[in-house]
């Protein structure tokens, strides 16, 4: 099998104020997550990492045989490894990618797993556009049974976000998922960001009406990335009592929090400061 990419036309660039204050060249923030599978064998483990390592598992695990793939502002490629080794069985992935540089990293990490599995497992394309206009019709195709968009709508403004979220969900097959990942901020639009590299960071309560309006249904919310331990803590208490405080605690005293957040930020989603929705599109 072979990779291939194409190219669909780009935004203007034009100055745009995107952050609350903040000037940008052009309406998108193309800063990318850390690359944890390079960091962690240096010995680098940060919560951040593992809760994407943990998303891109999550997805893998329940990406069905036979399923045709979309990854929304794939970036380097991280969900790749994953779904080589636990979804070898895909009929197609297809990258979609603002920038052609992420393009090229993804491209990269494909000749690194081809040679370390022996083949490619699946037919791989990219294609080089702007998410929140219309697909280009070749890559869509008859529709995709999954749609993975982790980490990355939080890099578009609002009305753009919408937009994409539009494209995706017109784009699943009936009864195909999608897999999206955001932070969960509180307060009122346009709240203070939790990260200074995203542009607009949403909520459950302004973006579920948003994925309902795209028809889409939200099946299931996971935590990634928990509060305060305090606060982590009375979560658990309240939801499963004080027994659950106290093996907590335990944990915090025995488990790095690196690998314990995500952990109990999964156990407590009404709590998480950063939130996966799984979403499906009515049968």
């Amino acid at each position: 099998m072979t990779t291939a990419i194409t190219s669909a036309p780009e935004g203007d660039g034009a100055l745009s104020t995107t952050r609350p204050g903040t000037p940008m060249i052009g309406p998108y923030s193309i800063n990318q997550m850390d690359d944890f599978y390079t960091a962690i064998p240096t010995g680098e483990v940060k919560p951040s990492g593992i809760m994407n390592l943990a998303q891109r598992l999550y997805i893998a695990e329940r990406c069905p045989a036979g399923a045709k793939v979309v990854d929304i502002c794939c970036g380097r490629g991280l969900q790749l490894p994953t779904l080589y080794r636990y979804a070898p069985g895909l009929q197609q992935y297809v990258g979609l990618d603002l920038a052609a540089g992420n393009i090229a990293e993804a491209r990269a990490r494909i000749a690194h797993l081809d040679a370390h599995y022996g083949l490619q497992r699946f037919p791989i394309e990219f294609v080089e556009c702007d998410v929140s206009d219309p697909w280009p019709t070749a890559a869509v195709g008859d529709g995709f049974d999954v749609a993975v968009y982790t980490s990355a709508l939080e890099h578009l403004p609002r009305e753009l976000a919408i937009a994409s979220l539009q494209h995706a969900a017109a784009a699943l097959r009936p009864g195909g998922v999608l897999y999206l990942s955001t932070p969960e901020t509180p307060g009122l639009a346009p709240r203070p960001l939790q990260y200074r590299v995203h542009v607009y960071e949403w909520n459950s309560a302004e973006l579920e009406p948003i994925l309902a309006e795209c028809g889409l249904v939200v099946q299931e919310k996971v935590g990634l990335l928990p509060p305060s331990p305090d606060e982590t803590s009375a979560a658990l208490a309240e939801e499963f009592g004080e027994g659950a405080r106290t093996w907590y605690q335990r944990l915090r005293e025995t488990v790095s929090p690196a690998l314990l957040d995500t952990v109990a930020a999964a156990a407590v989603p009404r709590a998480a400061t950063e939130m996966l929705y799984v979403c499906r599109r009515p049968a």
